[in-house]
């Protein structure tokens, strides 16, 4: 205690103070700037990253021989061309033809019917070594995510399942899905499999989506996408067996949708790259296209897609069908739930990846910035225990109650009535309502304590979300940023200059600038139409997260951008001095 004194008043004595709190504005700067290049700087370094590996040993990937081979092509061939009758049938219809297929290798089937997402059906082979308690799911939609029909990965299932009902090797229930699509229809039966259907085949363990548009016997390379909904990555077991195998049977392995081009490279900045495209996958799953994997987050679910890409490769159809076989036989030999490896993760290539300890401090940096800031305004506001005081936290306490409230009722209100025209031009009007008002506005002192508690809520928000959702944590942290450089506009070129910052902070408008950037899939305003329908089909928590955890915080400090000049009120602003006071 007796240092701590000393030390107090060493400080005191050296004037400190003052000069920390001066430096505050500029250290939540340079915690977003650390933020920033600690992701796309830092990580991809030689050293900063490592090799991927198996650490499930019973999972032995490619061990065993692989025999769905050209001796099933004939067989694969003459399904094919049957489903490619089926084209123009509905979904029901097609699903009783393969239905009758199934049948007849011994299959058990059962449809499952929603009047909002179409028929499905599904086939259970029994595992003749199990005991009916676990299972794997093998999905081919009918349509993939692309809106593509999906002949060849339907075909391929149909054969896969009937060469799976002649082997006596398995311990777990085969579950095979045909879906109208990989995205609202797979989930629904995916949460009727657990809650309302009678046929069943036990806890499912793992799940591989089949992605094979076309007619075409031949492709180049295969894609896998593994990010599901809210932040969920599958056991990265799970994903590097699919490589290994893919790998060892001879073919390329392109992860999230990463062009030919980058996938041959190997340097920094592909590294960077095929990071930032998972990172980005991460944060708008659920909206931009879906390919199955994410019909099956948050059942404890292990789910990957594999995807068939190009048409004049070296390779046929039925060496495609081999990963799915090895990495079935591979997750047939565990014991137990996929509990090892890592299930947060950031992959910057098939093979290297970084885990939840290297990269968690760049969203750490954005939440910390905004902390620096709430205690930056708390300190200018003049806080003390008078009755100003007081007052200045009822109104902000008030304030954000007003904005929460809003914000939620905007999201409600916007889900059934989707004007995203309209949602954009009132957002646009209050952010520019600091430069028509200019000085015409609250006191300073409730100014800086509405952004005390706005930065102060949107840290907890970055901090809540850290390790459910990174990808989600940093991209708000990232966009929401230049709301930390709004000051109380004593001149006009302020203004100008807080108008554009809450422009560019908004998170309808930065956002929608930000995917049509970087997501050509998500041209226009059909982000804002795909945001709610993954809220309401998908369970998936985007909207909720912006409109209820960044809105209000923008509100709060678009009020507090059209302040007076500061003038203190008394408590520690005071104390600290004249220098102090020319900085505010």
């Amino acid at each position: 205690m007796a240092l701590i004194e000393k030390l107090q008043r060493r400080i005191i004595d050296l004037g400190l103070l003052p000069r920390i709190v001066r430096f505050l504005p500029k250290l939540s700067i340079l915690c977003g700037i650390l933020g920033i290049c600690w992701l796309t700087l830092l990580l991809p370094l030689e050293g900063q990253y490592r090799h991927t590996y198996i650490s499930e040993n019973a999972l032995m990937p490619s061990q065993a021989y692989s025999y769905f081979r050209e001796t099933e092509w004939n067989i694969l061939r003459g399904y094919r061309t049957q489903i490619q009758v089926l084209e123009e049938k509905s979904s029901k219809e097609r699903n009783e033809v393969v239905a009758s297929w199934f049948q007849e290798f011994g299959a058990k089937t059962a449809f499952y019917e929603d009047d909002l997402h179409g028929n499905t059906m599904y086939g259970v082979l029994h595992a003749p070594r199990g005991d009916g308690t676990e299972a794997m799911v093998l999905a081919a939609p009918w349509y993939n995510g692309d809106g593509e029909y999906n002949i060849g990965g339907a075909a391929l299932a149909t054969a896969l399942s009937r060469f799976f009902s002649r082997w006596p090797v398995w311990s777990k229930n085969i579950i095979i899905v045909f879906s109208d699509d990989p995205e609202a229809s797979l989930r629904s039966w995916v949460h009727a499999y657990h809650t309302s259907l009678d046929l069943t085949g036990g806890s499912i363990e793992s799940a591989v989506v089949l992605d094979y548009p076309g007619s075409n016997d031949f492709f180049k390379y295969v894609e896998i996408y593994y990010a599901g909904l809210n932040g969920e990555l599958p056991n990265l077991d799970l994903v590097n067996v699919a490589v290994h195998i893919t790998e060892h049977e001879g073919m390329k392995v392109s992860l999230n949708g990463v062009s030919e081009e980058e996938m041959e490279k190997r340097n920094y900045f592909s590294k960077m790259k095929t990071m930032m495209v998972g990172v980005k996958k991460m944060a708008l799953s659920g909206v931009q296209s879906c390919y199955g994997n994410e019909a099956f987050s948050g059942w404890r679910i292990q789910a990957i897609v594999l995807r068939a890409r190009g048409t004049d490769g070296p390779f046929d159809i039925t060496t495609f069908g081999r990963i799915p076989e090895a990495t079935f036989r591979s997750v047939n030999n565990l014991l137990e739930k996929f509990h090892q490896s890592f299930f947060f993760y950031l992959l910057l290539a098939p093979r290297y990846f970084v885990s939840i300890a290297s990269y968690l401090p760049a969203a750490v940096a954005f939440s910390v910035s905004f902390i620096v800031a709430t205690l930056d305004c708390v300190l200018k506001s003049g806080a003390s225990n008078t009755p100003a005081f007081s007052v200045h936290n009822l109104s902000a306490v008030i304030g954000f109650t007003v904005a929460l409230l809003l914000s939620f009722a905007l999201s409600i209100l916007f889900s059934h009535w989707q004007y995203s025209s309209l949602l954009i031009s009132c957002n646009a009007v209050i952010a520019v309502l600091p430069a028509i008002f200019g000085r015409q506005g609250i006191e300073a002192s409730h100014s800086y304590q509405f952004k005390s508690v706005a930065f102060l809520y949107l840290s907890v928000v970055l901090t809540s979300l850290l390790v459910i959702n990174f990808a989600l944590a940093f991209g708000i942290g990232l966009l929401a940023f230049p709301l930390i450089l709004v000051k109380a506009p004593m001149t006009s070129r302020q203004r100008v200059k807080n108008t554009i910052l809450l422009i560019l902070s908004n998170p309808f408008i930065s956002t929608l600038l930000f995917v049509n950037t970087f997501e050509p899939q998500l041209s226009g305003l059909q982000l804002f139409h795909r945001l709610v329908q993954a809220w309401q089909k998908l369970g998936c928590w985007t909207w909720s997260v912006v409109c209820i955890g960044w809105l209000p915080s923008w509100l709060l400090v678009a009020c507090s951008g059209i302040p007076m000049p500061y003038q203190p009120v008394g408590g520690p602003s005071q104390r600290l001095g004249s220098s102090t006071k020319k900085t505010q």
